[in-house]
């Protein structure tokens, strides 16, 4: 057996496969009674089974069962071992996903991500729906750079692909409950079998999470801030009724509730003589009965159906079909000003409706030409509405300077500012200030997108792979926007914060405005690709690419004469090289790639005085770096990985000689530097195998919006992290982790919706979690 083969085959190193570490030639395949045969893992990015080193792009995948000896349960938790990968989750309705600098988070309903997530071949990427949990899960994959004719229109710099595990027509299951601090309940399990022998599975797999908020509250009436209340459930079938010819049908359903973000001032005291930190007890609050009287929170439902289906044709030709429905639900209220005065309060309701289908053509007869073709349309149907409660009072004294830091008094205590004045031509006219005023602003968008595309990989020589494809999109968008007073105008401002006064014949009575604008956008995006093998364990990949985000209709909700813009499509080209490879006779893999993004209409967005999200044409950006990775197989019992990123993204200072808003910045949500590591140690005892594995993540500075200002920044900082599991020889494990061992303090956002009034509000990262589970393999 060569040197590739026995790595690629070895239980003790499977992770490095794993992490992406895997080379670039093809293994041979053993004899099944050899002992060191295992499980390839093959991924499906190419739109057909491959070894990872196949692959001639920068691919990372861990499957399930790193996912659990990690203690992965989550996204923001798998991206801090994958190099390039970073996702910020101020909670399941407001995630961040960044891939070499790049962000995609806009929850608006007409804007377009900029990074695919797709679940089982099914675009989950609108920011309100896209963090799922990862249970029951063959693998995830990740793969970094423009890709556009494997993961479609939404990939203009990576994509992520969650791939669920499907039933399997040989009986068998799990089940997983824990407790740990912060009175965490964990419960988790599946179980899968067959219905009809050969013609008939099913697969069931559910979990259920529950942990206290980690920021004390002090306000009575609020829960502990940024709590976990988690449920998940799947049921799937597959269906065979030829050897040829396999349908999945897969239904997901999840529900979050956790408690309120804690969206805390740094300036002002949560109680007098309170800490300002952010990691400290907050004192948030709703009021005025707002949206019936819900508290802070978020409440989300996600409902998916996915349909699979796979005819294998010929010996060369295979049809596969997906299609896919999924809704979203989603209500997050908070309070934006982060301390106690009843100065602000928002909500964001957010829901979003898509159906999708894909037909693909599969060729490979075993020559030297593989490849497919297809055709693809998704519908997509998104609303947001943003309502807005405030004291007008307490605005009025706030902006008047009798509200400074470090203590908020009470409105009651505040001077007597209760009444306004509006110079008319006949006079003065005195109007007395609400307590209570609501108003609202709300967007729309629908998408109807049609993708025809097509790649192909032809083996010019044994060693040498070319590869390209191109796709070809039209995208037909309605963007809408509806702004109104729900209980009159402002008597501060005559209108309101999203309403602004006299702006023109688009608002009646009460301030409303319900405007459309559509039009038909089209585009092209390819991507160029070659593999060379230098020897038995030493590959070299090059790849380049043009990735697209496409136009977007922008909608102002006080420019009543320029209530619709449009921004040009955002367009990347990417080039990339790489190696991959193994010394000391496959016991050390190493994996290296350098690579360059050039940005043209970088689409960003900014959160402009009235506290509403508004898209933005930046300009140009560049971005460049690497990464690397490194598995060494020190022996049948000691594994150890690590994986180091550098990505260096900015925006152009000019841009055809004409200074840029943010030139020379960092790209927010976007360290420089990352480094991941992880050990894997095997013993044996008299009563079962003890795994330990102890890991260790390091960011460097993060800027958390493009003006780079020190105070909306976190400093680099160190995570250590602990696993242990102890199984039994009757199959029982018993199971330990600790996150965050000591106990660091980190932000993992600053600025928000405050930061447009000047009141920048922190949200703290995690503490020390710990917990203990059990689980039983049957």
């Amino acid at each position: 057996m060569s040197s590739l083969s026995r790595f690629m085959n070895f239980s003790t190193v499977s992770a490095a496969a794993l992490l992406g570490l895997s080379p670039l030639a093809t293994a041979q395949t053993p004899a099944e009674d050899d002992p060191l045969v295992q499980n390839t893992i093959t991924v499906t990015v190419q739109k057909r089974e491959q070894s990872l080193q196949d692959v001639p792009v920068t691919l990372s995948a861990l499957d399930d069962q790193i996912l659990t000896e990690l203690g992965l349960d989550e996204f923001d938790q798998v991206a801090r071992f994958i190099p390039g990968l970073e996702v910020q989750e101020q909670s399941p309705n407001n995630p961040g996903f960044v891939i070499r600098g790049i962000t995609s988070d806009s929850g608006e309903a007409n804007i377009e991500p900029r990074i695919a997530v797709f679940q089982d071949g099914v675009s989950i990427s609108r920011s309100r729906g896209s963090i799922v949990e990862l249970f029951d899960l063959e693998r995830v994959e990740v793969a970094k750079g423009p890709q556009p004719t494997l993961f479609g229109r939404g990939a203009l710099i990576g994509g992520i692909n969650v791939i669920q595990a499907k039933p399997q027509f040989e009986g068998g299951g799990h089940v997983t409950a824990g407790l740990g601090n912060l009175g965490e309940i964990y419960l988790d399990g599946h179980i899968t079998g067959p219905i009809v022998d050969d013609m008939l599975a099913f697969r069931l797999a559910a979990r259920s999470r529950r942990r206290q908020g980690f920021v004390d509250s002090l306000n009575p009436e609020e829960e502990d801030f940024n709590s976990e209340s988690m449920d998940a459930f799947r049921a799937s079938l597959a269906y065979t009724p030829t050897s040829d010819l396999r349908f999945d049908l897969i239904l997901n359903y999840q529900e979050d509730k956790p408690s309120g973000t804690s969206f805390k001032s740094g300036a002002f005291e949560p109680v007098p003589g309170a800490s300002t930190d952010a990691w400290d007890p907050a004192f948030l609050n709703t009021f005025g009965n707002f949206l019936g009287g819900k508290g802070l929170g978020t409440e989300r439902e996600i409902f998916s159906s996915t349909l699979l289906a796979e005819w294998q044709i010929n010996d060369a030709l295979t049809l596969t079909s997906i299609t896919g429905n999924r809704n979203f639900e989603s209500v997050e209220v908070f309070d934006p000003d982060g301390f106690a005065l009843p100065l602000l309060i928002f909500a964001e309701d957010a829901e979003g409706d898509q159906f999708s289908q894909e037909f693909r053509v599969n060729f490979d007869d075993g020559g030297p030409l593989t490849g497919f073709a297809g055709i693809s349309y998704i519908n997509e149907d998104g609303r947001q509405f943003v309502p807005l409660t405030y004291d007008e009072r307490a605005v009025q004294a706030f902006l008047g300077g009798f509200i400074v830091p470090p203590v908020a008094p009470p409105v009651e205590a505040l001077p007597a500012i209760n009444l306004t004045a509006l110079q008319q031509s006949g006079g003065t006219l005195v109007v007395p200030l609400k307590p209570i005023h609501n108003e609202f602003y709300a967007n729309t968008g629908k998408t109807e997108s049609v993708d025809i595309f097509a790649d192909g990989t032809f083996a010019v020589t044994p060693k040498l792979e070319l590869t390209a494809g191109v796709r070809y999109t039209q995208d037909d968008k309605t963007t809408g926007i509806e702004v109104g007073n729900l209980n009159g105008p402002s008597n501060l401002t005559f209108g309101g914060i999203f309403v602004t006064a006299g702006t023109g014949p688009a608002e009646n009575a009460l301030g409303t405005a319900r405007l459309t604008s559509s039009d038909t956008f089209d585009g092209v995006t390819w991507r160029l690709a070659a593999k060379y093998e230098l020897t038995e364990d030493w590959n070299l990949f090059a790849n380049t690419a043009r990735g697209r985000r496409p136009d977007v209709i922008t909608a102002s909700t006080t420019d009543a004469a320029n209530r619709f813009t449009q921004l040009p499509a955002e367009e990347v080209d990417s080039y990339e090289i790489g190696t991959k490879g193994f010394l000391f006779e496959g016991d050390l893999a190493l994996d290296a790639s350098v690579f360059y993004y050039d940005y043209t209409n970088f689409q960003t967005s900014i959160i402009d005085d009235n506290g509403v999200i508004v898209p933005l044409n930046a300009g140009n950006a560049t971005s460049y770096g690497l990464e690397t990775q490194a598995n060494w197989n020190v022996s049948e019992n000691f594994d150890f990985v690590a994986s180091y990123g550098y990505n260096r993204a900015r925006f152009e200072d000019e841009v055809d000689g004409q200074p840029q808003e943010f030139g020379g910045n960092k790209l927010r949500l976007s360290p420089d530097h990352t480094f991941a590591t992880f050990a894997r140690f095997n013993f044996d005892t008299p009563v079962g195998n003890l795994r330990l594995v102890p890991n260790l993540t390091w960011q460097s500075e993060v800027f958390f919006d493009n003006t780079e200002r020190d105070l909306i920044s976190q400093d680099g900082y160190f995570l250590v992290n602990f696993d242990a599991a102890l199984t039994f020889d009757n199959g029982l494990e018993l199971q330990y982790y600790i996150k965050n061992a000591f106990d660091e303090e980190y932000l993992i956002d600053a600025g928000n919706t405050g930061d447009a009034f000047g009141i920048p509000t922190f949200i703290s990262g995690k503490p020390l979690q710990w917990g203990v589970r059990v689980r039983k393999d049957f």
